[in-house]
């Protein structure tokens, strides 16, 4: 994961090491393993299977409360950070396989002004066409982190928006258009009131915030934790016909 902090205070962003890869799932009918409503509202649950007596007793995640938005399932993503870019193409296939009335969106993590040229760019590129954003995702992640561009420069994002097939003229007038302002100051609200610091995170339902490094950088678990609280969140908030 990444601790994102002020550019003016540390000049850098500070990587935090010791996350484990392993091989992320998505399994509806592994869900009942990891414990029921209850238990993930409480102080532990049983992961992999495991009963509560035999695990010890923890909360990889962080409660919030966004109105509004107990359907959507956001990620918090930002171009410099290398685990972002590892699991970028993991969490989207892990996305395209939610209930369909759960919505996916994949955020920059706007959490300061050094990251509002990169969001920018994001929702530029999403409103001329949504289906170049994964190409877009790829070469923004080799601008920066590959070929050493500024994340905070919108020059980097403009090379990346360009090489993923946004025509220049294009880009140079999207990211004054109104609507883009308005992703903008929507996005940094999202990240604000959900304290986000860390990337990638998931924001789930507005309630629940889950990072890689809250399970001990377990990816495996990771995914098996945003399936449960996915599931929570569905019977909680009765969607898909659930009581």
């Amino acid at each position: 994961m990444w601790k994102i902090k002020s550019r003016r205070k540390i000049g850098t962003i500070i990587l935090s090491l010791g996350l484990l890869c392993a091989t992320p799932a998505w399994a509806m009918d592994s869900l009942d393993g990891l414990g029921s409503s209850s238990d993930l509202g409480g102080a532990g649950m049983g992961m992999s299977g495991e009963s509560a007596d035999s695990m010890p007793h923890f909360q990889p995640y962080r409660t919030v409360h966004l109105p509004g938005m107990q359907s959507a399932v956001i990620e918090a993503m930002a171009y410099e950070c290398p685990f972002c870019r590892a699991l970028n193409g993991e969490i989207l296939r892990w996305a395209q396989t939610l209930p369909g009335d759960v919505h996916f969106q994949q955020m920059p993590a706007a959490v300061g002004k050094a990251w509002i040229p990169m969001t920018r760019a994001f929702f530029t590129v999403e409103g001329y066409n949504p289906a170049l954003l994964p190409r877009f995702d790829q070469a923004a992640f080799a601008e920066v982190q590959d070929r050493h561009s500024p994340y905070w420069s919108l020059d980097t994002y403009r090379i990346a928006a360009e090489d993923a097939g946004v025509p220049a003229k294009i880009f140079a007038i999207g990211i004054h258009l109104e609507p883009v302002k308005h992703m903008v100051f929507r996005d940094v609200k999202i990240m604000a009131k959900a304290k986000i610091r860390k990337t990638p995170s998931l924001i789930i339902c507005g309630h629940y915030v889950l990072n890689p490094g809250d399970v001990q950088g377990n990816y495996s678990e990771f995914f098996q934790m945003a399936n449960a609280l996915v599931s929570r969140c569905i019977t909680e908030n009765k969607l898909g016909g659930h009581a």
